[in-house]
């Protein structure tokens, strides 16, 4: 089956509507050059989508990154990921679209660089949240724990008594970030699992009607007592960095599971262990970890409740339609003179 994504259903999406955007660039008054870079692996539909989407749009593929940072030097837009070499024979680029939504393993230089800055927030998105579920309805059924290793076993059955199966009908969610990722779980916690939602968010964004609290930052330690899952969706900056750390784990209840779908640098790695060893807290399912790939010889493998998918929680075959929808949307708007969705705030790093 194939996918498209119209403008106007790109824009309705719950995963783009809330992520316009800063004040516009001058409208480009003659070609736009645009360099994308090895990263970017753009198919000829793909770079002809983009072309037509804009004004006068002079779009070239590059095969290697010595060849992005020789074109860079001429470029008015840049897509893909952008190294400290790239960024400094930019001289005159004016917009640079990121193919990441996570902005910890830019170059320095890019913050520091006058063009805009946008990123791929929200795109991923949808898929992550059903990661998410996937990650906690294996623990709280019992999937992880009992009847995989049976299945692998040929043993019916299998269920591991030491292991409650727990279900989610009004339970509570609390869910640290409320942008792409986390608006998107909380949507389905709550729509479909009759979930409570509490959560926080660095920015003062206007509440959910499926949240039913949201407060800043602050108030996590407030709420982590009243979750039984809690949920690591922010951005990893300085100050998120190992948020989530013995303390915030000794608060959650001994009945409460933990999932990472942002960053292993906002967790506090030895106490999720310890947390979990200790049987602190009941279960964690995992995305990310410090460092990737984790080690074999790592102490978190052998705690017991916990499930780790290796940072692959944003892959599906839709995401690449998104995010070229996302592009596509975007060149549109700067030939025109109109806001970029998803521009960076670049002192706060996301």
């Amino acid at each position: 089956m194939s996918h498209s994504v119209s403008r106007r259903g790109f824009l309705g999406t719950s995963t783009t509507a809330m992520a316009a955007a800063a004040a516009p660039l001058p409208a480009p008054d003659g070609p736009v050059r645009v360099v994308a870079g090895p990263s970017a692996r753009l198919t000829a539909a793909e770079i002809n989508q983009i072309r037509s989407a804009g004004k006068n749009v002079d779009l070239y593929q590059c095969r290697d990154e010595e060849e992005f940072r020789r074109r860079a030097a001429d470029a008015e837009v840049l897509l893909g990921f952008v190294s400290k070499e790239v960024i400094q024979a930019a001289k005159n680029v004016k917009w640079i679209q990121t193919w990441a939504a996570g902005l910890e393993t830019l170059p320095e230089e890019t913050f520091q660089h006058p063009a805009v800055l946008t990123n791929m927030q929200r795109v991923y998105a949808p898929v992550i949240a059903e990661t998410a579920f996937a990650l906690l309805l294996g623990l709280t059924r019992g999937i992880v724990q009992s009847f995989a290793p049976g299945m692998r076993e040929h043993r019916w059955g299998g269920l591991n008594r030491q292991v409650p199966l727990v279900d989610l009908y009004q339970k509570t969610m609390g869910i640290v970030g409320m942008g792409g990722i986390g608006s998107e779980i909380a949507r389905r916690a709550y729509y479909g699992f009759s979930m409570k939602v509490l959560a926080t968010d660095a920015k003062p964004l206007p509440k959910p009607e499926y949240v039913a609290e949201l407060r800043d930052p602050g108030w996590l330690l407030e709420m982590v007592p009243q979750v039984d899952v809690l949920v690591s969706a922010a951005p990893h900056t300085k100050v998120t960095e190992r948020m989530f750390n013995a303390e915030v784990f000794a608060k959650m209840k001994p009945t409460a599971y933990f999932l990472n779908m942002s960053r292993g640098g906002l967790v506090d790695q030895p106490a999720l262990t310890r947390a979990l060893v200790e049987r602190r807290i009941l279960g964690a399912g995992l995305d990310v970890t410090t460092p990737e790939p984790l080690p074999p010889g790592d102490p978190l493998w052998d705690a017991p409740n916990l499930i780790i998918t290796g940072h692959s929680s944003g892959g599906a075959a839709i995401r690449q339609v998104r995010l070229i929808g996302l592009v596509t949307e975007n060149m549109r708007r700067y030939t025109d003179g109109l806001p970029l969705l998803n521009v960076c705030d670049k002192q706060r790093r996301y």
